[in-house]
């Protein structure tokens, strides 16, 4: 029996519900059993997962597990009486897209229209309407635009930030993937999500919703490189171009992750992910060197309050009236990646010209 339960959870992604095991046939006392022998970790009243999955996983691994736990318990579709949709980071996390930042709170809604509550392991935020969830891995879930911007409204701009545009990343590579039609659909569909989320409104945080929804961009490939392009905003030093092209007459050079629109300054979110070995640094190098322009020069790394200056520095010596044609100048951010959240998408290039170096805490 106990192989039994253990295969029912790994097949849901290593979490279950005590309720959903005992209409499996399982009794209680064999799931006491196994929690007893430290074969299944009961993280919430009724919420249990599988020791062997929390093993070796990363901080955000283990939080999107946490929350399969709790989605399984309060937001599962077999259930005839599920009132709740996980929701916020708690729903990206599910639906693999992602998210930066968390408070260790499993996030949901309800969707019967009553009031939420919050404890020291779930947050139950204001109801939704039940249009706004969809159906994943048997659980309810917020669809990701909304999701994205209860991000936003929760816990500020720059954690939205990263979500909207991991959202509208994905709803781009799937139009990509589609049969070719120019209307995009998937992206015109999270743009429509989003308008009529916006209209719902977000109370005292509508202001900092509709600005997330202004910058967000999907062209971005990392959370590391939306949280650049926040810290660009910040500064005063946009806007700035993403996935921007670089070329030396005929020739690609490469493609950066932002160039200032208003300087000929390029800039890289630089990963410690993309640097597997002695080839892979000196292939950068030279991706760098032919990406710099006569005469540019290097600053020394600083602390976490480096960027600000660094960065005026590096725009201010490369002022330009508009863009011109050729090798723009370039600036790096190179940050250090912390556990947080990290998610499908790459953590991004490497460096420049100028370099602040500080830790974040982001789920790619």
């Amino acid at each position: 029996m106990d192989e039994e339960i253990t295969r029912l959870l790994q097949m849901q992604g290593g979490a279950a519900s005590g309720r959903e095991l005992q209409r499996g046939g399982f009794s209680r006392r064999s799931v006491e059993i196994m929690v007893r022998r430290g074969e299944l970790v009961r993280v919430r009243r009724d919420a249990l997962v599988l020791a062997s999955a929390l093993a070796g996983s990363t901080p955000w691994e283990r939080q999107a597990l946490v929350a399969r736990a709790v989605g399984r318990s309060l937001a599962a579709t077999a259930s005839d009486s599920t009132t709740h949709a996980l929701s916020h980071e708690s729903a990206l996390m599910v639906h693999g897209l992602p998210w930066f930042g968390e408070d260790g709170l499993i996030h949901l809604v309800r969707t019967d229209g009553r009031r939420g509550r919050r404890d020291g392991t779930v947050w139950v935020h204001r109801p939704v309407d039940a249009r706004w969830t969809v159906e994943l891995d048997g659980l309810v879930l917020v669809a990701p635009a909304m999701a994205a911007l209860q991000v936003a409204a929760t816990h500020g701009a720059e954690a939205g930030l990263v979500a909207l545009d991991g959202v509208l990343h994905a709803a781009q590579e799937q139009d990509k993937e589609g049969d070719g039609r120019p209307e995009n659909p998937a992206a015109a569909q999270v743009g429509q999500e989003v308008a009529e989320a916006l209209e719902e409104g977000f109370g005292s945080a509508t202001p900092t919703v509709r600005l997330v929804v202004d910058l967000a961009d999907g062209r971005g490939e990392s959370a590391g490189e939306s949280r650049t392009r926040w810290l660009v905003h910040v500064l005063g030093l946009g806007p700035c171009i993403p996935q921007f092209v670089v070329h030396d007459g005929d020739q690609l050079v490469g493609i950066v992750d932002l160039k200032l629109a208003r300087w000929d300054v390029l800039v890289e979110f630089d990963g410690t992910g993309k640097y597997t070995g002695h080839g892979a640094l000196l292939a950068e190098k030279d991706r760098e060197d032919r990406l710099r322009a006569p005469g540019t020069r290097w600053s020394g790394s600083g602390g976490p309050t480096w960027p600000a200056r660094t960065w005026s520095a590096a725009a201010s010596s490369r002022r330009s009236p508009a863009p011109r044609p050729g090798r723009p100048r370039s600036a790096e951010i190179g940050v250090e990646q912390r556990p947080g959240r990290t998610g499908p998408r790459g953590t991004g290039g490497a460096g420049m010209d100028a370099v602040a170096r500080g830790p974040v805490g982001c789920h790619p």
